[in-house]
């Protein structure tokens, strides 16, 4: 063997190591990556807040391998659990809460993230949590600035958190935050919309108000609500939705012990906290808002919740407008109970009401016209008689009107219509009206309106809200998603771009200059951006400082990127902000969609994962989300589910490769090694689907499982051969090292199977980070008889230190210095240290990965008397490995062993990796023992 000049051997070591330290950096690389996207992907998909808060710590939990993550709400001196992935139904965390003591005064009170390591004072922990073996929690709001409103609680029980996971867990946090804010928004704008209308079909006042309190809870989201009358200085209960707790008492009641009644009799709403009701306060919120009529009010409606926050502005909004829809639905009420006595007596009510009062035709000509048409519309009765409704009609609306009016037919109660309508004033007014066919008059209507323009403002408002950002003025991210979605569903040429933009360090503008200079620093971005956008292009704020760019019509990828490069440099001036001048820089992540397959949630968070990419470049860059990443992602992410079941629909085997002593060929023990045969898939190697199992923690339940299926076998070999004292080696994932109570368990298996716990070994290995709480657990097993080997010895920077804290009673060298040994004097000298150390420690050694008869050589000339690999043995079947035990002779290793030639010593030539020739070969479907054929199936030949 020749040996490298001394120069040249140092360069080939440095760069093996920096080969190593890229591969693992990339490993991580890709980790983070997979971790983040399935956290946008569960933030981003639409579903109601509860559910997307359940998905959400679910993810949560899964991709920082935390055992309790929790969604809390601080109460007074209490914090309230809402969610929870971990803890028990039953924990009274979720009626009781806990001591707000239990929180950092920096989080709860800065709303800085606090990481803790709890080591053995449990006591920081509350109650709940203390018997479940953690050691490292982090606390992180929801909220940016003082007094959050809500919290993230993540604990773990093994590696505490790395600085690194605090930004992603704030934005993520925050992101969490801001899709709740948006979901509750638009689900009260839904229910608004849907159940509005509702109430006009009610004539009489008590079901009326029924149908208003029920309706009122269901808008504000309410525990419970409740409708009253006023009339007289006295107020009247009407109905009851939901919770009835704090409308008890005494009624009527005069108006001044309503609550709130001050801000009420004014017309403004009162939305409070910690209220007294009939004597019992009420440990939340409060909601009352005033229905007047004529300057006066002449109905309350109440909605209360156990949340300690005020409802929302934008619940407050919409619950006045509601309450107009009240004010109407009485209005109307009140004149058609008029409308049953007599047309005179119509005449006399419509001449005194403000409501537009009239009666048509059926060509829409004006019968009969109120008073009330000059005050509001500036036209005296007399100029509309005779003359047609639809002529005065909006002509956007006029199709709309006619058609109101013909369909209109004597079987349906009240038909309702929003349109414009030309005034005396020469200007367009918005009219609400309610049709209704005259009883025996077919083709004669009577039509009840009222001037709504400020009720249309309120809704352009709310709908601009719901839409545009309202610090930037904006596109908001519901508006850019309804974008992308049409434009993706469209018939438009080309394909759809999508940017993600997010500033680098805009948190420290905030920390450094406070909140408000971070908003002048928003504002100032999103008008240099929007100088950037041309035809096709939609910039909106998607929360925080990020914003998106939604590009029609794409012909090619080189417009995508020269767009998110203009953005770049138009960022790169710096910004004048408190009388100083702050630099900032951005990261931006592209994707193409194509019409017609792309969905809008998959590119946002293609997007956004390409972002997080760019950042981890240091920022200021560009990072395309091509196709192929994405399928590989999206392939990933369906091999972990099919993965889940894999076990249960029967894909998974176990195979059985010998440890061979060198010395005479005798087989000591076989190791136990999992497969997976996907159906459509075919053999998936381990070194993918363990690190999924590892990473969705199902290797615990795969574990175990191939536990008892070795021992189970080891029982049958010891039955079948009782002169023989052989032993099974099982892999044991640090993963169940972390399982309370593994212990117990994996000795209820060997007992259960009935073997000898001494002939059991239990191999760690060294590439996962071994829990501090395995020498305990390893003690117990060892007390029993199991043995444990240390697996891929010499591939992490702990090996010393494990041999000190973990007392094993084996080393296994990993196959990579195998594979050296005869080319590499480096690998011979770590090959031959660590048969030094076991010696000296006296320890059993055995060999992985041994193919050539001159690593077989070499390993003896060392003194390592075991070891396995194909050379001698690929992993075999239960049925192979027994027709190889039955042979009942030892493996003949020298004329297994190739000369140099590539032929046996005995003149055989080499053909593919024919295990044992003579003993045991595998030959397509057929497996020869002593000379008998043993028919089964191939053995797979990809390596343990």
């Amino acid at each position: 063997m020749t040996s490298r000049p001394p120069g040249e051997q140092a360069v080939v070591e440095r760069l093996q190591g920096e080969l190593a330290q890229a591969t693992a950096v990339i490993a991580e690389a890709y980790r983070g990556t997979t971790g983040l996207i399935r956290l946008l992907e569960a933030i981003g998909r639409p579903r109601p807040p509860d559910a997307l808060v359940d998905d959400t710590l679910t993810v949560l939990s899964d991709v920082f391998g935390c055992a309790v993550t929790c969604l809390l709400r601080p109460a007074g001196d209490r914090l309230l659990v809402t969610n929870s992935c971990g803890l028990p139904e039953q924990s009274p965390a979720f009626a009781q809460g806990w001591d707000l003591s239990h929180a950092p005064e920096r989080t709860v009170r800065d709303g800085h993230s606090t990481r803790v390591p709890i080591g053995s004072d449990v006591a920081q922990l509350p109650e709940d949590l203390r018997g479940l073996g953690l050691r490292n929690v982090v606390w992180i709001p929801l909220t940016r600035g003082p007094e959050p409103e809500d919290l993230l609680l993540l604990c773990r029980r093994g590696s505490p958190f790395e600085d690194s996971d605090l930004p992603v867990l704030e934005s993520m946090g925050y992101r969490l935050r801001l899709a709740l804010q948006e979901g509750e928004r638009s689900l009260v704008i839904e229910r608004l919309a849907q159940v509005g209308h509702r109430m006009a079909q009610h004539l009489d006042e008590g079901p009326l108000m029924a149908e208003a309190a029920r309706l009122f809870r269901l808008v504000t989201s309410a525990q419970g609500a409740w409708s009253i009358t006023v009339a007289d200085g006295t107020a009247r209960l009407r109905a009851v939705a939901g919770r009835s707790t704090y409308v008890g008492g005494r009624w009527p009641r005069p108006v001044a012990e309503l609550v709130g009644w001050h801000d009420l009799c004014h017309g403004e709403v009162m939305n409070r906290t910690a209220q007294a009701v009939d004597q019992e306060q009420i440990a939340g919120s409060l909601l009352a808002v005033p229905v007047r009529h004529g300057g006066e009010v002449v109905a309350v409606l109440y909605a209360v919740h156990s949340r300690p926050r005020l409802f929302t502005q934008d619940t407050v909004d919409i619950s006045t407008l509601f309450a107009s829809y009240l004010k109407v639905a009485l209005t109307n009420a009140e004149l058609y109970r008029a409308l049953g006595h007599s047309e005179e007596y119509l005449r006399l009510i419509t001449d005194s009401i403000s409501d537009l009062i009239a009666v048509v035709d059926g060509e829409g000509r004006c019968t009969y016209v109120s008073p009330s048409h000059s005050r509001e519309l500036s036209y005296r009765p007399a100029d509309l008689l005779g003359r047609s409704l639809l002529d005065l009609v909006h002509p956007q609306e006029k199709e709309f009107v006619r058609t109101a009016l013909k369909t209109c037919g004597p079987r349906e109660s009240t038909r309702t219509a929003e349109y414009r309508l030309l005034t005396g004033e020469n200007r367009w007014a918005w009219l609400e009206s309610a049709l209704r066919p005259v009883p025996g008059r077919d083709t004669t209507y009577v039509i009840s309106s009222r001037v709504i323009d400020e009720r249309r403002k309120l809704q352009d408002e709310l709908l601009r809200r719901a839409t545009h950002d309202p610090l930037t003025g904006l596109a908001n991210r519901v508006l850019a998603r309804q974008v992308l979605d049409r434009a993706l569903d469209g018939p438009g040429q080309g394909q759809v771009g999508v940017l993600f933009c997010d500033l680098d360090k805009f948190k420290d503008v905030n920390d450094r200059l406070g909140h408000e200079t971070g908003d002048e620093l928003l504002v100032q971005v999103s008008r240099r951006l929007s100088a950037c956008m041309g035809p096709g292009h939609l910039l909106a704020r998607f929360g925080g400082d990020e914003f998106v760019v939604v590009v029609d019509g794409v012909t090619d990828r080189s417009r995508v990127t020269e767009l998110a490069h203009r953005m770049l440099s138009t960022l790169r001036d710096p910004f004048p902000l408190a009388g100083d001048r702050v630099q900032v820089s951005a990261s931006i992540g592209g994707v193409l969609g194509t019409r017609g397959r792309s969905v809008a949630v998959e590119l946002l968070r293609d997007a956004d994962a390409a972002m997080y990419a760019a950042k981890d470049d240091g920022g200021s860059q560009l990072e395309i989300f091509d196709a192929a990443a994405s399928r590989r992602s999206l392939d990933r992410l369906s091999l972990r589910s099919a993965l889940q079941q894999a076990l249960e629909l029967g894909q998974l085997s176990v195979e059985y490769q010998p440890v061979v002593r060198l010395d005479n060929g005798i087989i000591t023990g076989f190791e136990a090694l999992l497969r997976w045969r996907h159906p459509e898939r075919g053999p998936v190697s381990a070194e993918v689907f363990i690190p999924l199992a590892e990473e969705t923690g199902a290797i615990v339940e795969l574990g175990e499982w191939v536990l008892r299926q070795a021992c189970r076998q080891l029982r049958q070999w010891n039955g079948m051969f009782p002169g023989r004292r052989l032993g099974v080696s099982v892999n044991l994932s640090t993963r169940q090292l972390r399982v309370p109570g593994i212990a117990k368990t994996l000795l209820g298996i060997v007992h259960a199977e009935g073997i000898d716990p001494c002939d059991l070994w239990l191999e760690i290995t060294e590439r996962g980070q071994v829990p501090g709480e395995a020498a305990a657990i390893m003690g117990v097993l060892r007390s029993e008889g199991v043995r444990f080997a240390l697996d891929d010895f010499g591939m992490s920077h702990s090996n010393l230190s494990h041999l000190r804290q973990l007392s094993v009673q084996r080393l296994k060298i990993d196959r990579s210095f195998v594979s050296g040994l005869t080319e590499c004097t480096v690998d011979r000298g770590i090959v031959n240290g660590i048969l030094v150390i076991a010696q000296s420690l006296g320890l059993d050694v055995v060999a992985e990965g041994v193919e050539r008869r001159e690593q077989c050589e070499e390993l003896l000339s060392l003194g390592c008397e075991q070891a396995q690999g194909h050379l001698l043995s690929v992993p075999l079947s239960a049925c192979h490995a027994t027709g190889l035990l039955r042979s009942g002779v030892p493996l003949d290793l020298s004329s297994r062993f190739p000369e140099p030639d590539g032929r046996f010593s005995d003149g055989r030539a080499v053909e593919g990796q024919v295990a044992i020739e003579g003993q045991v070969a595998i030959e397509g479907q057929v497996a020869v023992v002593g000379g008998s054929p043993i028919t089964g199936h191939g053995v797979p030949r990809n390596s343990a």
